[in-house]
């Protein structure tokens, strides 16, 4: 999974999570993001289908240009 996000945004989560990963119990970088994401999915889910998980899909997304 290759994703893009600002300059800004990337070096404050890094920092964040640099500063926290230890009173978090993050496992690595890639479980930081995980979690982030997830948050994110569960906070959709309950605004806009009912606190109902959307069903899995694996099909390509379309690709947006990088974020500067």
């Amino acid at each position: 999974m290759t994703t893009y996000m600002s300059n800004t945004t990337r070096d404050r989560a890094r920092a964040t999570y640099r500063a926290t990963s230890h009173l978090e119990g993050d496992k690595s970088w890639s479980d930081f993001v995980e979690r982030a994401v997830l948050a994110e999915v569960e906070r959709r889910e309950r605004s806009y289908n009912s606190g109902e998980r959307y069903e899995g899909d694996s099909s390509p997304l379309s690709a947006g240009r990088p974020l500067g």
